[in-house]
């Protein structure tokens, strides 16, 4: 029992440790560019990001959560279930690299092209790292292609610009994405596999929840970026992504075993989502502090408490509900979660404008995500005690 024990923390920890490097990494290249450049070069990068952002939501079509129940109830067929799955999902990675080619310039859109193709690889085979447990080769994976990434930007960082940071990071992820497909090629198995249709309407409860869990942590940068100029996006943009790396927090410790969660009684899952909150009252408060200084230091931005108490109710309802959407999931209910999150990125969008209309800016911003994050924690917890 004490080993297997220590074999689960194991798991914990080397998977959280991988999730804390790719956010680390997501989060140092904008200060890359700040540092080296200007605010400006970024806040103009972020509409190139945004874009591909999107585009990956929807190419990804719900690929993970899936993938992980599929994988789970026909393990013996994971070759064919993953290989089905990249042939079917590839005509839209050619659909959003031609809107790319219209939406930008043609030398745009070819950079844009390779990193959504690079996207493609990454996301594909995360159901299999998560089912695997091939955490410590993708941590060397997450590493190496940063110090590319790392090196390619010392060499250019003195004459940055929006295109040639394009190319840069295009670059380093797709080098990145050929890296995770050649570590799973066992798993690519194209014959007598073929494009399957009925892939798009079986998963699209799950592109939904992807969709509007993006669009609930996102849609706020979209708006800023509407609304605000380029040295705002790019504050924003940064602390946005530094509260949801908080918020992801609590999905770090339960993804390696969401096989294990769709096998367990409610009462275990109950307990560990007890446990999640709990600890997210620790997590939250140390995490702002953490982010203040950074703000402070690295964004040369200073905001005062009332700031930093919307931030956590932004970021803590993510500790009490996540494992609600988990729960459901295993239920077949996913259409409740869909629902609830529609709400919620309805709230966030009507707000945040709102607010950024009335000229409150970044705050305001943030008040329009913290409000929508608690009514979507009420709608949750409503659908659980109707239950109980």
């Amino acid at each position: 029992m004490k080993n297997k024990s220590l074999k689960r923390l194991g798991l914990i920890t080397n998977n959280t440790i991988r999730q804390v490097l790719i956010s680390v990494f997501g989060m140092v290249i904008p200060f890359l560019v700040i540092r080296f450049s200007s605010k400006e070069i970024w806040g103009s990068f972020v509409a190139v990001y945004l874009f591909s952002l999107f585009a990956q939501q929807v190419i990804n079509w719900g690929n993970k959560e899936y993938l992980l129940r599929k994988f789970s109830e026909n393990p013996a067929k994971i070759s064919s279930l993953f290989s089905e799955n990249l042939i079917t999902r590839f005509p839209l990675v050619i659909l959003f690299s031609i809107i790319g080619f219209f939406l930008f310039s043609g030398s745009y859109g070819f950079w844009i092209t390779v990193w959504l193709i690079g996207r493609f690889w990454i996301h594909s085979v995360e159901a299999l790292v998560l089912y695997q447990k091939e955490f410590d080769k993708s941590i060397g994976i997450e590493v190496l292609s940063f110090i590319g990434f790392g090196v390619s930007f010392y060499f250019l960082k003195c004459g940055i610009t929006v295109y040639s940071l394009l190319i840069i990071y295009s670059t380093y992820i797709f080098f990145k994405g050929l890296l995770y497909i050649l570590l799973f090629k066992k798993f690519i198995f194209f014959q007598k596999i073929s494009f399957q249709i009925d892939y798009f309407k079986t998963s699209f409860s799950f592109f939904l929840l992807s969709v509007l869990g993006f669009l609930g942590s996102k849609i706020d940068v979209y708006i800023v970026e509407h609304f605000g100029n380029r040295i705002i996006t790019a504050d924003y943009q940064i602390i946005n992504s530094l509260l949801v790396f908080v918020m992801s927090v609590t999905a770090f410790i339960y993804s390696p075993f969401t096989k294990m969660i769709y096998r367990n009684n409610d009462d275990v899952i109950k307990k560990t989502q007890k446990t999640l909150a709990y600890f997210g009252l620790l997590i939250v408060p140390v995490s702002l502090l953490v982010i203040h200084f950074i703000l402070k230091f690295y964004l040369k931005t200073n905001f005062d408490t009332t700031f930093y108490l919307i931030a956590f109710l932004y970021v803590y309802p993510s500790y009490v509900y996540g494992l609600d959407i988990v729960n459901l999931f295993k239920k077949h209910q996913e259409k409740i979660v869909v629902k609830n999150l529609v709400f919620g990125v309805i709230a966030n969008t009507v707000l945040s404008s709102l607010f950024l209309y009335l000229q409150y800016g970044i705050i305001g911003a943030l008040s329009g995500s913290a409000i929508a994050q608690l009514f979507v924690l009420i709608l949750f917890k409503l659908k659980i005690n109707r239950e109980a």
